[in-house]
């Protein structure tokens, strides 16, 4: 992994070798970016730059008494293994209980410095394997096939360790999980394991019947190996093609631009992009923010570092052939505070997107803000004036249309306070536009520890609803413990998600027990989508915490048709155990179903992985897609609610979609990729434009599973040929093969 004035070296190669030169304003901000990403490796600050930090560590350590050294021994080694140096981590502990005579029985004195060394030897054992020899099944519980290791002494030192700490105390449940999942990757579980503390194999099995979803990462070409991101599905070149932008956490990070070449597999453009030394970004969107007809990105900095994270934003501005050029200055977009979560909607209908940056507050600084598109690429923050400059640790934010006035709201997901639902009341202009908080008069200011969330309508009665993910890492150590509790059947304490069914009259009912959610999940990004395209979205939650310990399965949930959720994470394997945060559904590969890109990776420095493209098998059911075009609209039409008419064999139904990114960390493609179930035909489809006029249009003589454009105020409705491909193309599956052997 490139770290610290190497990578700055590598950039500034970069610039001064491309033949394809940057906007300089782009430059500016790679320059920005350098100088900020010096400054972090020299600090010793940031978790994704620890050389610093070591050396100070080191320094303590060497002048510390003996009787206080076992701390900073161990407070030393967890930065190691933060680092990714396991075998130093190893030989630090191993050195210190041997010269305090302690490397017999565990005890009490002993017992944290056991815990790291079994997990150095754990995480070692991902690096030899499940990152170097990388393979299709790396990570995915329950390790089977190439996910096995072939390197398999750490994971047997691992599992040797572990099972003497759960000697030590059998209810050590994070222990308990870490020994399984050490078995399993050296191939003996579970046969080798103590029956004491077995996790049994029905645990593992899949849920029910469900179709295997493979990942085709490596042979796409798409399965870069890098810190915590976001992901993008988006046709960027206007090929009619779904290419793949991805950004990740740490200032070494560069962004990615993956270009579908239409062959089954996608092209790094990044450097003819214009988008090589942009680094950084936990997460961003996508969106035609000044309405040319070509997609933009806005990419988000800063979060989780406090006073670190004076990082600025990204607005970057595609100027034709997926070239991008960073306006964030000229925009009026420039701002350093720590960013959580960002979201687009035209609120005042003018038919320009708007911008809702939510920052991460603390003592009343770092305010979040709302620019208002004013066109020609310039914003104006108005979240003074319209009571929105809110000082709060944000976490996610959703724009919805929550009672259906065609007005856009904003739902702001906070960690550590109460959510807040601004409702859109509307106005002549900015001097009395008006949004009035009712998150709890709505019933839906909970949990207190929130992330990623969405509006969506699960039940398919045409009003949407809203999740909000519970996320409480006050004790992050403890996750694993939690999920292996709640694998078991015992009580836990961490924070579950809320689902709330839209009563149609401005409040919410908290259903997630009855739909069988109340589930601790740990969500940091995530998604929906409709898997099996039945017209009811599902949902894939990208889990885990910075803390190292916290390795627990990326989890997927199937909509029972609006009834409940049945969990198929192990059915469709998708339970990858490292840190899941951007996830992204969109149709790939033009054959009617929905495939998922999932950007993968935590914070630390060694807390790195390789991105997941998870293939849709398919389902045999109908499908019907759509891509907009707004004129008096936004251009990317977000915000427009569009009504199927269906003609089933069991009567006429209706299947209801709103045309955005989805979750507030990963961004779904634009286009509307409906699900329609075993319908027979289609009677009509409804779109409720997001203009001033509340303009209604309705087109027959659709086809079932068929592409159309639809232009604003024309008429007629133009069939889209898109060219549809079988994904892995031959160069690329080569290319695992070399990988992999």
């Amino acid at each position: 992994m490139i770290r610290g004035l190497l990578f700055l070296t590598i950039i500034s190669f970069w610039a001064c070798q491309s033949s394809d030169p940057q906007a300089p304003s782009t430059q500016a901000m790679v320059s920005y970016l350098q100088a900020k990403a010096d400054t972090a490796y020299q600090s010793g600050s940031y978790p994704y730059f620890t050389d610093k930090m070591l050396e100070k560590l080191g320094r303590g350590i060497r002048n510390m008494p003996p009787a206080l050294r076992a701390s900073k021994v161990l407070d030393y080694a967890l930065v190691l293994v933060l680092k990714g140096d396991n075998e130093s981590c190893i030989q630090q502990i191993e050195t210190h209980l041997q010269s305090v005579n302690s490397f017999g029985e565990i005890n009490r004195s002993n017992m944290l410095f056991f815990r790291v060394l079994a997990l150095a030897h754990l995480r070692e054992a991902e690096k030899q394997n499940c990152i170097e020899f990388h393979g299709r099944q790396s990570c995915i519980v329950p390790l089977a096939g190439d996910g096995i290791h072939r390197m398999k002494a750490p994971a047997r030192k691992a599992k040797k360790y572990y099972e003497q700490l759960l000697l030590y105390d059998s209810t050590d449940y994070q222990s308990r999980w870490f020994y399984n999942l050490s078995h399993m990757a050296a191939g003996s579980y579970p046969d080798s394991v103590n029956p004491a503390f077995l996790l049994a194999p029905a645990l593992f099995e899949a849920e029910t019947a469900f179709p295997h979803f493979p990942n085709l990462a490596m042979a796409c070409g798409v399965a870069n190996n890098n810190h915590a991101g976001g992901s993008s599905l988006a046709d960027f070149n206007g090929d009619g093609l779904l290419d793949i932008f991805t950004t990740a956490y740490s200032l070494a990070d560069p962004a990615h631009l993956y270009l579908n070449n239409g062959k089954g597999g996608f092209d790094d453009a990044t450097e003819k992009a214009g988008l090589k030394g942009l680094t950084g970004g936990l997460n961003h969107i996508h969106a035609d923010f000044n309405n040319d007809g070509l997609t933009d990105i806005y990419i988000m900095r800063g979060a989780w570092l406090a006073n670190n994270g004076h990082i600025p934003n990204s607005l970057l501005i595609n100027k034709g052939e997926a070239r991008f050029e960073d306006q964030s200055r000229a925009a009026g977009l420039w701002s350093v505070k720590p960013t959580g979560a960002v979201a687009t909607a035209d609120f005042n209908l003018d038919g320009l997107l708007d911008i809702f940056v939510g920052n991460e507050s603390s003592r009343d600084r770092n305010a979040s803000e709302l620019f208002l598109n004013l066109g020609g690429g310039k914003y104006k923050n108005v979240a003074p004036q319209l009571g929105m400059e809110q000082f709060s640790f944000v976490k996610g934010a959703v724009w919805g249309d929550v009672n259906q006035d065609g007005l856009p709201d904003l739902f702001i997901s906070n960690y550590g306070e109460t959510n807040r639902l601004y409702i859109n009341r509307g106005g002549t202009d900015m001097l009395d536009w008006r949004f009035e908080e009712i998150a709890e008069k709505a019933g839906i200011s909970a949990p207190a520890y929130s992330f990623t969330c969405w509006f969506w309508d699960y039940d398919q009665d045409g009003w949407q609803d809203l999740l909000v993910f519970g996320y409480d890492n006050r004790k992050a150590h403890m996750i694993s413990d939690e999920l292996c509790k709640e694998m078991m059947g015992l009580p836990t304490t961490g924070e579950y998600p809320r689902l709330y069914r839209n009563n149609q009259d401005e409040t919410f009912s908290d259903v997630t027990a009855s739909m069988g959610l109340n589930k601790l999940i740990y969500a940091m990004g995530g998604n929906f989508g409709d898997l099996d395209n039945d017209g009811f979205p599902d949902f894939y939650a990208g889990t885990g915490e910075f803390n190292i310990w916290a390795t627990v399965p990326n989890r997927m949930f199937h909509n029972q048709g609006g009834k409940g959720f049945q969990e198929v994470t192990m059915a469709g394997g998708f339970g990858m155990i490292q840190k899941g945060h951007g996830v992204a559904f969109g149709d790939i590969d033009n054959d009617g179903d929905q495939d998922i890109y999932h950007q993968v990776g935590g914070a630390a420095e060694s807390d790195i992985f390789h991105n997941m493209l998870f293939e849709n098998p398919g389902f045999g059911n109908k499908w019907l897609k759509l891509k907009l075009e707004g004129t008096s609209s936004n251009r990317s039409a977000i915000g427009a609610r569009i009504e199927v008419f269906l003609a089933t064999t069991e009567g006429p139904q209706t299947v209801y979609h709103w045309v955005n990114t989805g979750g507030s960390f990963g961004a779904n493609s634009l286009e509307a990729e409906i699900g329609l179930a075993q319908a027979i035909g289609i009677d009509s489809v409804r779109i409720f434009w997001p203009n001033h006029e509340g303009l209604l249009q309705t087109f027959y003589e659709i086809e079932l599973n068929q592409s159309y454009r639809v232009m604003e105020r024309n008429p007629t409705i133009e069939k889209w040929q898109l060219k549809s491909l079988v994904l892995e193309s031959a160069s690329h599956v080569e290319v695992e093969k070399k990988h992999l052997h």
